[in-house]
């Protein structure tokens, strides 16, 4: 085939079709959707190994339909017929389905329809990673019965408690949803069905007041971004968690069992909002961490250092990390002065007042304190850190100081001698994205905004 090749080549030769189909599907399956497409114009051979060639579809990669091409009364729908067109010429398998530009308005039906064809054709991984209110409450129960797929990422769709009963995606490893409508049942059963997964992570979904993760035994990771009020967090038997991150309030019961990996969290939110987007908190609604979590080495706090309610659950909160080694806080002020409550102040007293904590006296080695603006009850906890954690060796302080409050900083009592004190100006945060987040030991030590996600 090599010497056939380096022939000369006359005007009419095809040399293309002397070409083995398996090396023309090769040559395909390494090009993106839309060069793909362009080149099975090239050669009748590359049309044919076409239809067997796994497809990777990706909107990132389709061309913006050409102005004056779409109707006015219904421009969104052309991206969307174009997935439906491409899905239908091509009758082999789909390893990739990946949306980071289409929206689903007019067209659900479509996309219901687009997920029973993923199932049923051998999909590894379809992220919808679009605006999540684009995926308009898409049906997308099938998905959760592949027995091929390895990642799930949904916007704001729709899971049933028919559907997520029937969940068998044993190869499932990462799952993500973003205000997707589920129940808690429908949660444990569509977990059940997913035996391997390593990555769970649930963003602001919908119909959820109680998050229990129970027996997932093959689970590294686990996200919480909730704004509604939840009532509970549980984690038990879970023996391979490493990492939980998210935004975790203290206005529910957090529960962590049975899980001795276990070594980063946060960010724990001290100051419980008055109104979740429109709702009332209740009164009377903190419950917080049930039981001390020795496992844990790194911890993530947001709190407001001006408020002695909140600086009050973030001092008790340390003491159900034992062993731990780094700490994270960052603060939760406004960047402009409030008139504080006389009865909710931090007085210059207040940290000398403060019990012994273990982890203060024995571990804690680094910590990082963060707020966009100067803030004196930072530096006074500051303060209160210098003269408590006697193995310190380095405490960060990113915000605005004036070299004067830095050098009274740096003369204040240290418990250690070794502790160094670096002051930074706040960094830009960057978006979320899981691949950051991993890459780091300490997840927080990056510019990620965890909290924000």
């Amino acid at each position: 085939m090599a010497a056939a090749l380096a022939q000369p080549r006359s005007g009419g030769d095809d040399r293309i079709s002397e070409l083995p189909e398996a090396l023309l599907s090769d040559i395909l399956s390494r090009l993106g959707t839309a060069e793909a497409a362009r080149t099975v114009v090239l050669s009748t051979r590359f049309r044919d190994a076409w239809l067997g060639t796994p497809l990777r579809l990706d909107d990132l990669q389709l061309p913006a339909p050409a102005r004056g091409t779409v109707p006015s009364i219904e421009p969104w729908t052309a991206r969307a017929d174009a997935i439906t067109r491409a899905l239908a010429s091509h009758p082999g398998p789909v390893p990739l389905f990946r949306l980071s530009r289409t929206t689903f308005r007019g067209r659900v039906s479509a996309a219901e329809a687009w997920f029973r064809d993923l199932a049923a054709r051998g999909a590894r991984e379809v992220s919808l990673r679009c605006s999540p209110e684009w995926c308009h409450e898409a049906r997308a129960d099938p998905l959760l019965g592949s027995p091929t797929l390895e990642v799930l990422a949904l916007g704001k769709c729709r899971l049933t408690d028919a559907g997520a009963s029937a969940a068998a995606a044993a190869r499932l490893t990462e799952l993500t949803l973003s205000e997707t409508s589920l129940s808690e049942a429908g949660l444990q059963s569509a977990l059940s069905g997913c035996p391997a997964l390593r990555t769970l992570m649930l963003k602001h979904v919908h119909g959820i007041q109680r998050i229990r993760v129970s027996s997932c035994r093959s689970l590294v990771f686990l996200g919480v971004w909730h704004y509604k009020q939840l009532e509970e967090i549980t984690v038990e038997d879970a023996p391979c968690l490493e990492r939980l991150l998210g935004n975790i309030r203290l206005n529910a019961a957090i529960t962590i069992a049975g899980a001795p990996k276990l070594t980063a969290l946060g960010y724990v939110v001290a100051s419980i909002p008055m109104s979740f987007l429109g709702e009332t908190a209740p009164a009377g609604v903190d419950k917080g961490i049930r039981a001390p979590i020795q496992s844990v080495k790194v911890l993530a706090i947001s709190v407001k250092f001006s408020k002695k309610e909140d600086m009050e659950k973030a001092i008790s909160v340390l003491e159900f990390f034992p062993f731990l080694e780094t700490l994270h806080v960052q603060s939760s002020d406004p960047s402009y002065e409030v008139a504080a409550d006389e009865n909710d102040a931090i007085v210059s007293d207040y940290y000398q007042q403060c019990d012994p904590i273990s982890c203060l006296t024995r571990h804690l080695r680094i910590v990082r304190l963060e707020c966009e603006h100067h803030n004196r009850s930072m530096l006074e906890f500051a303060c209160f850190l210098l003269a408590r954690a006697h193995v310190l060796q380095f405490i960060k302080i990113q915000s605005r100081m004036s070299t004067n409050q830095q050098n009274l900083l740096k003369q204040s009592h240290m418990a250690s001698l070794d502790a160094e004190v670096v002051f930074e100006n706040v960094k830009d945060r960057e978006s979320f994205t899981l691949e950051a987040v991993t890459a780091l030991s300490d997840p927080f030590d990056g510019d990620t905004n965890i909290l924000g996600y």
